[in-house]
């Protein structure tokens, strides 16, 4: 990583991790006050903290992709689960298996811009994402953009998207696979940006997960939509959860829903 500013590739995407695990960098204050600009500084960061490291909405192009069950790692030689944590931090299985399986009061929700609604990337098919969201770039730029952002750590992205059936909102939540490091480092990255902005709400505490984070843009009068983004890191994974539904939100069920996922990659073992 460098503390450099890569011309032709700062505008397009902030880094999404610390230039230093010890210090999570110090993002640019925003203007304060409901002003025109502070909104427009609340969305950008908005992206940010819906789009750590590429994210939806980066690009138009929708891969041929179909959705696959990429193993996260080897399973433990003994026989047990076909997928889930290990004492160490790190998961095993696929990670389709990993991600929250529909929950009795939810469906299918609707299809991701660019992925769908169910779908597991390999590290190659990441890569192969990643190049068709910033294809507008020149070559040079989107190479020093994969080197600004280090993708060679990935090892897997996964997403799903949930529809509840009494509340007025859908949810998607993605998993990316990296190193234990990078994954704290990307939470802590995206806490202390939004907390450095000053313009966020602040969403609902998730019970039993002290370092999860859930932030809402600011609202204004007459809204008739709400969004709010989820972030945590269990051991070698980041999870995010975006949700989008009609104002007010009903944030405690989505926090319950975000909840159930990280339950399920709880170490030491995520239960069947």
């Amino acid at each position: 990583m460098t503390d450099e500013t890569t011309p032709g590739v700062a505008a397009v995407v902030p880094p999404p991790y610390p230039q230093t695990p010890a210090d999570p960098g110090t993002p640019p204050s925003p203007p304060v006050g409901g002003t025109r600009r502070g909104r427009r500084v609340a969305l950008v960061a908005a992206f940010v903290l819906s789009a750590v490291v590429v994210g939806g909405g980066a690009g138009a192009g929708v891969l041929a992709l179909r959705p696959q069950h990429v193993a996260a790692a080897p399973a433990p030689a003994h026989r047990g689960p076909a997928y889930g944590a290990l004492a160490d931090g790190n998961h095993f299985g696929s990670l389709g298996d990993l991600l929250l399986p529909m929950p009795s009061d939810y469906q299918e929700g609707p299809d991701d811009e660019a992925l769908g609604n169910d779908t597991v990337l390999g590290k190659d098919q990441y890569e192969r994402y990643f190049n068709e969201q910033f294809r507008d770039l020149k070559s040079g730029d989107r190479k020093k953009l994969q080197a600004l952002l280090d993708l060679s750590h990935i090892r897997g992205y996964a997403l799903r998207s949930y529809a509840a059936d009494s509340d007025d909102f859908v949810a998607e939540i993605s998993l990316l696979q990296e190193n234990q490091q990078r994954a704290k480092q990307s939470a802590e990255w995206t806490k202390a940006f939004a907390d450095a902005t000053g313009v966020f709400r602040t969403g609902p505490a998730i019970d039993g997960f002290p370092h999860a984070r859930c932030y809402l843009p600011p609202g204004l009068p007459g809204d008739k939509l709400d969004h709010m983004t989820c972030t945590d890191a269990e051991g070698d994974l980041l999870i995010t959860m975006r949700v989008d539904g009609v104002a007010p939100l009903n944030t405690a069920s989505a926090a319950a829903l975000f909840k159930q996922q990280l339950t399920r990659l709880a170490i030491p073992a995520a239960a069947i």
